[in-house]
């Protein structure tokens, strides 16, 4: 049987038919198993820019692999580069950090446990030696008076050393960058936000406060000292001086005592 003119060069019959179904069938099943096993395809890429630039695969491998580490050095270096990228290394866990960045976190652990300490240590004395110095209130004899002078001596030396230790909290940090690599002015940036972070200054001030009000109670106990004949305490517990000069002078220290304890916090119970 002969073709008519129009069906000369077409598909013919249920295979002809079909034919167009299983090319795209079988175009399917490649993009399939590209996509679920894409090593082959991505070798044949890497062979192909190999040979381009006329190497092997292993000598294009290697370099890649070079370039990659010294991409990763590159990056290991400057990857802080700003107070925050160093005061955040506090955040994360520090099995994560590079041993570099263990010592940045180490030095601010460091410093850390020294505000802890001093903060803890001038509590703790503060506490005692500041209520003894209120009984001045009640104090009649020179026992009395001489051991609330002990106590405001003992606070004296107590916020001194807090404040000691306050202040060298950023010069110390700075310095210790530094010995690390971290460039000036930097460190000292670092070292300023870490102090933020931790209330330093607030810590500072409260403890240089403490120091005045020791200064205050030392002073007005001195002075109840030596005008001890020229005063009594009545029994609702307030002091009556036999001269004008000595109830002005009082006053004055009475006050200095009173304005210093409320800087540094403290209240008379």
């Amino acid at each position: 049987m002969e073709l008519k003119k129009s069906q000369i060069g077409k598909p013919h019959g249920s295979l002809g038919r079909m034919a167009p179904l299983i090319v795209m069938a079988i175009v399917i099943a490649v993009i399939v198993y590209l996509f679920l096993n894409p090593a082959p395809f991505i070798n044949l890429m890497r062979f192909a820019q190999a040979q381009s630039r006329g190497k092997t695969l292993a000598q294009a491998d290697a370099e890649a692999s070079a370039s990659a580490s010294a991409s990763a050095a590159a990056s290991a270096v400057g990857e802080l580069k700003t107070p925050d990228d160093y005061l955040n290394l506090m955040k994360v866990n520090a099995s994560t950090l590079s041993d570099a960045n263990k010592k940045v976190l180490s030095i601010f652990s460091d410093e850390l446990d020294k505000i802890t300490k001093a903060k803890e240590r001038e509590t703790v004395e503060t506490n005692s030696e500041v209520s003894t110095i209120f009984q001045v209130a009640q104090a009649k004899t020179d026992d009395d008076l001489a051991k609330i002078k002990d106590a405001a001596t003992q606070l004296k030396q107590t916020s001194d050393t807090a404040a000691t230790a306050f202040q060298g909290i950023q010069p110390e940090l700075a310095k210790r960058l530094a010995d690390i690599g971290v460039a000036d002015p930097l460190n000292t940036q670092v070292a300023d936000g870490f102090a933020k972070q931790g209330n330093v200054t607030d810590d500072l001030q409260l403890a240089q406060n403490t120091s005045k009000f020791a200064d205050a109670a030392a002073a007005y106990v001195d002075f109840l000292k030596e005008s001890k004949n020229q005063w009594t305490r009545k029994p609702d517990g307030t002091l009556s001086f036999h001269d004008k000069e000595a109830v002005t002078k009082a006053q004055q220290l009475g006050k200095a005592f009173s304005d210093a304890a409320v800087q540094a916090g403290f209240q008379m119970k």
